[in-house]
């Protein structure tokens, strides 16, 4: 299975563009739905009415003389842009700056002119267009009337805020390209890896160096894999080690009854004696693999409802003596030294488990030792918890197996002498025991002159003391 090609940065970035555009027009009509409730235009002409009606003062003084209101009638078109027509009540023209004259005053403009002091001809002013039509007052009525309009209108040009407006919305697709590329190219980049990874690339990684969330999403990715892969590595290195381990244990069972058949009866009491130590190894593996198993249902019991650990309250000295007790059964010519602390406190633990983790400990001092040289198991209190540790006087382990002896199959001892025997999951299961208890296996070694493996496991938390009832007798 292949990677899908990704084609989401140009619509993740059409959709940023879209989206802030939208909010954006949103906002402008909002301002202008509250600028046009709250703004209305100025009523009779606005500043132009106010000249318009000086003008008008000025010529109703003059009105007497023809030649006069020419005069003032011209003066007034050059000095305040306008243009002017004066006309008399019957309908002749007076006085005109242009020509055609603007109309004169029709009969519904001069019954308006009754009413109020000027008439807005065609409607409100507006920037560009504004004529009025004023009553020249006489003394027994209107002596004329005045038209004026602007001379030189404007053509209406787009207003700033049009221009603001259009060059806002490019800065914005510019700036929501930039941002949806900077979003898409990591997401594309998570998307493939992920693709790769479930097509079973173990190496594929994000590779992203960001100090931002996406960068946190890509190293939490990488960590991820980090994990995937080598939990992957360890099931295949498992059932790699564990198909060798259970096929040499076979192989001399095999041998061992090829001889028995020879019909020695020396040879195949020897023979069935080495079956026996044969199947007592591939029963210690499978049990060891079992307990590992069991760690691992435990520790995922919260999410998939498996059995946690069966737990109980310890005492450590019983745990200590009966697992130095089963050493000397099993192998009474090993020395071996018992030193318990008085006053342990208790831990919280799974018996069974526990006690495989101390034997193993105590069987791996034994193997890796000289023999007949001691072996001393101690118990005592470290800190908050208990310390439980084992020392030999072996040959030591090299520092720089230090590390690795939690990992599983893995020998210090590079040999598969049947003196020593064992698969390499003792300490491993060990250590996972520790840990699924809260504690942890510390070791320490010198060569030449033996190791310690120390187990260390919280206490118990202290049992409540019983409230006393009558008599002094527990409630």
């Amino acid at each position: 299975m292949s990677a899908r090609p990704v084609r989401g940065r140009q619509r993740l970035a059409i959709r940023i563009y879209l989206v802030t555009a939208a909010a954006l027009l949103a906002v402008v009509l909002a301002l202008v739905a509250v600028a046009s409730a709250l703004w209305r235009p100025p009523r009779h002409g606005g500043p132009f009415a106010d000249v318009a009606r000086f003008t008008a003062g000025e010529l109703a003084v003059r009105w007497g003389s023809q030649d006069a209101v020419s005069a003032e009638v011209g003066a007034a078109a050059i000095q305040l842009q306008v243009a002017i027509s004066a006309w008399l009540p019957d309908g002749t023209l007076v006085a005109s700056t242009r020509q055609p004259p603007l109309p004169a005053p029709t009969a519904g403009e001069r019954e308006a002119l009754g009413r109020a002091e000027l008439v807005e001809r065609g409607g409100p002013c507006l920037p560009d267009r504004c004529q009025l039509v004023f009553e020249v007052p006489g003394d027994d009525g209107p002596a004329g009337y005045l038209v004026m309009e602007s001379a030189h209108p404007h053509p209406q040009k787009p207003p700033l805020e049009l221009l603001g407006f259009a060059l806002l919305l490019v800065a914005l697709g510019v700036a929501a390209a930039l941002l949806g590329r900077s979003l898409a190219r990591p997401m594309e980049r998570l998307a493939q890896t992920a693709h790769a990874l479930g097509a079973g690339d173990l190496r594929a990684r994000t590779g992203l160096a960001r100090s931002d969330e996406l960068g946190a999403v890509a190293h939490a990715f990488d960590d991820m894999a980090d994990r995937v892969e080598q939990l992957v590595r360890s099931q295949t290195e498992l059932v790699a080690n564990v198909a060798h381990e259970l096929r040499t244990p076979l192989a001399r069972i095999r041998v061992a009854l090829d001889l028995a058949e020879s019909g020695d009866p020396a040879v195949a009491r020897e023979s069935l004696a080495e079956i026996a130590q044969d199947l007592s190894e591939l029963e210690q593996l499978v049990t060891d693999i079992l307990a590992a198993a069991r760690l691992d249902l435990s520790r995922s019991s919260a999410l998939t409802g498996a059995p946690p650990l069966r737990r109980a309250r310890l005492e450590v000295a019983r745990v200590v003596g009966e697992a130095a007790e089963r050493l000397r059964q099993r192998h009474p010519e090993r020395p071996l030294a018992v030193e318990v602390e008085p006053g342990l406190p208790g831990i919280d633990g799974d018996g069974p488990l526990l006690r495989r983790a101390v034997d193993n400990l105590l069987d791996n001092a034994r193997k890796y030792s000289r023999a007949g040289a001691p072996i001393t198991l101690r118990a005592s209190r470290r800190g908050s918890g208990v310390a439980i540790e084992v020392i030999d006087s072996g040959d030591g382990i090299p520092p720089e197996d230090l590390p690795r002896l939690g990992t599983p199959f893995f020998r210090g001892d590079k040999s598969r002498a049947r003196a020593t025997g064992g698969v390499g999951l003792g300490l491993s299961l060990t250590r996972r025991i520790a840990e699924a208890h809260g504690g942890s296996l510390v070791p320490a070694s010198t060569l030449g002159v033996g190791t310690t493996m120390t187990l260390l496991l919280p206490a118990a938390p202290e049992e409540p003391a019983a409230e006393a009832g009558p008599l002094g007798r527990p409630a």
